[in-house]
């Protein structure tokens, strides 16, 4: 039988969840370790006939380490190139003109988030069929859906995902280059409440096709 009270806190969870962007500090390491597990209950790609115990991996970076150091650095450099890229690009498209910019404001000042919370990178190992990108959506759903319950704020870093290409990157994580995917985020305690989210009329959205 349906539970009234987990129906409620699931709505409740889903329309608290925002994206926040700036932390006051860390959460502490049992509270992020719960987060982090609800990563390995997110579907994965069952038919590529990999074992899911060589399928997922899941890494943690705190602040004041070796580790989040070199990968701020990393991060740095990437959005650097990234901006060159897009500058370049922008000449010829005005589509990318916005972008550009938000890409070239991060490479200079960088990304705040970063120099507060705890960064979390999932990565998912390619196979056949290819539905790595899939596969890391759940898991990032699911990391996001259970910060929220902790009252912790999230940020998706969608650079990451470009980060697998990137050799020193994945040599931080100890993975080879090119087989896996990449998504990740930046978790920490909100500096601020976020404001409630607006109704939204679902007539709008929805359809029932007869």
């Amino acid at each position: 039988m349906p539970d009234p009270q987990q129906i409620f806190a699931i709505e409740h969870i889903i329309r608290a969840r925002r994206s926040i962007r700036s932390f006051s500090g860390q959460v502490s390491d049992e509270t992020l370790q719960k987060i982090v597990e609800s990563a390995l209950y997110a579907p994965y790609a069952a038919g590529t006939g990999i074992p899911f115990k060589e399928i997922r991996r899941i890494f943690i970076f705190r602040q004041q380490t070796a580790a989040m150091t070199q990968a701020q650095e990393i991060i740095q450099e990437h959005l650097r190139r990234s901006a060159f890229k897009l500058r370049i690009a922008a000449v010829f498209s005005k589509k990318m003109q916005t972008l550009a910019g938000r890409v070239q404001a991060s490479a200079e000042k960088g990304i705040p988030s970063l120099r507060e919370g705890s960064l979390i990178v999932a990565a998912e190992k390619k196979g056949f069929p290819p539905v790595e990108a899939q596969s890391l959506a759940h898991v990032m759903q699911n990391i996001w859906l259970t910060a929220t319950a902790h009252g912790v704020g999230l940020q998706l870093l969608s650079l990451t995902g470009g980060l697998a290409n990137n050799k020193r990157f994945m040599q931080l994580l100890g993975l080879p280059p090119k087989e896996w995917a990449l998504s990740g985020c930046v978790v920490g305690i909100p500096k601020h409440v976020p404001a409630a989210r607006e109704q939204r009329n679902a007539d709008d959205f929805i359809f029932w096709l007869k």
